[in-house]
């Protein structure tokens, strides 16, 4: 792929003075190509690729909107929120696994240049407090493994481990090389070995309960 789309940079937000300047500064600072689009434009949200970098403007959005713009994305596509309030619901969106970075309201552009840097280094950009209150509220001593676990076979697993990253039915068959058709069988048929009803408890199912080593590889 051409590096220029490699190193796309999207706004999502209000085209005004401040977004403006504050791409003017990434593109000079980190030689990124920046651009603003308008969230509610499907033809606009089209042109967002796997790999692009998106940063979210949450000036005014609330905590159900930011996810319903998530669900628009990739689980390539590393992404940032700018213009958090300090306080709210937005921690929450900790839970999606390619959300990498939160700047709040009055963020410096030299705050969030630092900080986009750190993120294309591959690093996360949270602020410690906000880490951990996540961690103390999310951790919790591990369950004994259900037998179900056994029963499930290795290409069963593979697509738990892809929809728990975030990707979607059509994501999944293009990483295993399968059809849509397939990865629906296989989430039937675990759905009913793990006895749950629908993909988000498959996922919640499989963060408590599949080993560590089977999400990650």
């Amino acid at each position: 792929m051409d590096i220029e789309l490699k190193n796309r940079f999207w706004l999502l937000g209000a085209k005004n003075i401040q977004n403006s300047l504050l791409l003017g500064y990434l593109q000079q600072n980190l030689d990124i190509k920046c651009e603003i689009i308008d969230p509610n434009t499907p033809t606009d949200m089209n042109r967002i690729l796997a790999d692009h970098i998106v940063c979210i403007d949450a000036q005014g959005l609330k905590y159900d909107r930011c996810s319903q713009i998530l669900e628009q994305l990739t689980h390539k596509n590393r992404t940032i929120f700018i213009n958090l309030d300090d306080e709210g619901e937005h921690e929450n969106l900790l839970n999606w696994p390619f959300v990498r970075g939160f700047f709040y309201k009055g963020a410096s552009q030299n705050h969030i240049s630092k900080g986009m840097t750190s993120i294309l280094q591959g690093e996360l950009w949270f602020s410690r407090k906000l880490l951990s209150h996540f961690m103390a509220n999310n951790r919790k001593t591990p369950t004994k493994t259900p037998t179900a676990v056994y029963s499930l076979t290795k290409r069963e697993k593979q697509i738990l481990r892809l929809s728990a990253s975030g990707a979607k039915n059509a994501e999944i068959a293009d990483s295993l090389n399968v059809s849509t058709h397939t990865v629906k069988t296989h989430l039937y048929n675990l759905f009913k070995k793990i006895d749950v009803g629908n993909r988000i408890q498959a996922i919640n199912w499989a963060k408590t309960h599949l080993p560590e080593q089977d999400l990650a590889n």
